[in-house]
């Protein structure tokens, strides 16, 4: 087990620092972008592209959806903890559990249909940029697949701290 456990703290460690990176790229194209956009709007010698807000829309798409995955990883989604208190260590645990299993199931949800969507969206191509409506729905399967190993991620440490 612990010949497992430090291999995936290896690939962990590789696979979300990359994530990590490609949002903070994407970040970035997505402001340069909406700030050139804002530009061409509001000044008489810049026309605002036309490749602009598809290109600002797939951005959003990616890193909206890494991002989640980065949050799934560290474990700082949104949850309701008023009733921490009142449900013991048993209760917190079962709902940890419950928590896991819907992010589990969400992410097979992802995989599976995102997976329909992009086969669906590779015949039309985004306005303006010229890009497969694919490239932005595989997004949804990628998410999925980083989520699965998001909660590998979580078990490997949990099982590490016991």
């Amino acid at each position: 087990m612990d010949q497992f456990r430090n291999f995936w703290k290896k690939i962990d460690a590789a696979v979300f620092l990359l994530v990590r990176h490609a949002c903070a790229v994407i970040l970035g194209a997505l402001v340069l972008v909406v700030f050139y956009i804002f530009l061409g709007r509001y000044l008489p010698f810049l026309d605002s592209p036309m490749w602009g807000e598809p290109f600002s829309l797939l951005c959003l798409v990616w890193l909206s959806l890494l991002g989640s995955a980065l949050v799934v990883r560290k474990n700082e989604h949104l949850r309701v903890t008023m009733f921490d208190d009142k449900l013991g260590k048993a209760g917190i645990a079962a709902t940890d559990m419950l928590a896991t299993l819907c992010v589990f199931a969400f992410s097979i949800f992802l995989i599976i249909h995102g997976s329909q969507l992009a086969r669906a969206g590779a015949a039309n191509n985004m306005a303006g940029v010229n890009i497969s409506y694919a490239f932005m729905y595989i997004s949804l399967p990628v998410t999925g697949v980083l989520n699965i190993f998001a909660l590998i991620g979580e078990w490997v440490e949990r099982s590490a701290a016991k």
